[in-house]
């Protein structure tokens, strides 16, 4: 058996020092920190994972460096773990920690150039919806790595969708004057983040092209979920997940969710956020997926859920960043391989 854990950790890059005041070192401006010098929120997000102990955790939004994300791991998890990445740009980057000694026999990323599609390159395609196709590159380049478990080779792709977070948005949203300023970037952010899963999807079709039985999961924050919003209703918007998923009319080939069935309906949710489109605040949002290809769900999945209860007892008792673990709650994957 072999747990993998999926996990958007809120702005890691903000428990640490920025890049140019020197190495990597802990915020001591942090107003809530560890005896150990660390911020409360990096403490919270540790005794998660501990106590979850998993083979692997994809993370989200992980710190600009690899050396942040060392002093972490070194100073907060209990166990001895290997790093792999960072991938991507900017101050949200993707890694995958995997624990030496555990059920994963071997772990090693798969540059872009080694896949089926080159994920590091730009692809054509008309993200702005203006009718023009030019070439467009992922926000945050997916983190593909190959697995060795009880001498079975797996795949895991990490991913971080484009964001829809628009600045401002609430203001431009009550305004009736500024509202269509709004709808079109978020129907813009929309069709990039269809962009970047559609190009998943190539990705996988020709991973399953080259070999039917691949044992695939694709893990991540989508930023999207079940259900038709605002803006897929009236603005004809893709359901993002629905295209990394596959096609119905290609059955054999489309991947399956890991965990949405296995939990009660009012626990479906990974995430809350005020909704001012439909005036909803709190909203429960399912935005964070594990999917299988078929030999892997059919063949290997024993266990999924979200790990709300561990979650909570890392929760502290403000309202504060420093007192929860993230703004997204991990969840979690067991697979068999005989």
């Amino acid at each position: 058996m072999v747990t993998l854990l999926n996990w958007n950790i809120e702005w890691m890059n903000n428990w640490f020092v920025p890049i140019s005041e020197g190495p990597p070192a802990w915020r001591a401006a942090d107003p809530a920190l560890t005896a150990d010098g660390a911020p409360s929120a990096a403490a919270r997000a540790a005794q998660v994972i501990n106590a979850l102990t998993p083979d692997a955790v994809a993370i989200q939004e992980g710190p600009s460096r690899e050396g942040e994300m060392r002093l972490f791991v070194d100073a907060m998890l209990t166990g001895a773990w290997d790093i792999i990445g960072p991938s991507g740009i900017g101050a949200q980057k993707l890694y995958l920690l995997v624990r030496r000694g555990a059920r994963i026999e071997m772990a090693r990323r798969i540059w872009p150039d080694q896949g089926p599609l080159d994920l590091s390159l730009s692809w054509p395609v008309d993200a702005t919806g203006d009718l023009i196709i030019e070439g467009y590159q992922f926000t945050r380049e997916p983190l593909v790595v190959e697995l060795t478990v009880a001498g079975r080779r797996m795949i895991l792709v990490n991913l971080h969708s484009k964001s829809k977070y628009i600045h401002g948005g609430r203001r431009l949203w009550d305004n009736e004057g500024t509202r269509p300023q709004f709808i079109a970037q978020a129907v813009r952010n929309r069709r990039r983040i269809s962009a970047e899963l559609m190009r998943v999807r190539q990705w996988l079709d020709a991973a399953l092209d080259a070999d039917p039985e691949a044992r695939i999961a694709v893990l991540g924050d989508m930023n999207d979920g079940p259900g038709v919003d605002f803006f897929e209703a009236h603005y004809l918007i893709n359901n993002v997940v629905a295209i990394v998923a596959g096609n119905p009319f290609n059955p054999r080939r489309m991947l399956r969710h890991a965990f949405i069935d296995r939990e009660l309906k009012e626990q479906n949710f990974t995430a809350r956020f005020d909704d001012f489109i439909d005036d909803i605040r709190d909203r429960p949002l399912l935005l964070d997926h594990i999917l299988l290809s078929p030999s892997l769900y059919w063949g290997g999945l024993r266990n999924a859920r979200i790990e709300h209860a561990t979650f909570e007892a890392a929760v502290g008792p403000g309202s504060g960043r420093d007192d929860r673990p993230s703004d997204h709650r991990p969840q979690s994957v067991t697979l068999e391989f005989g």
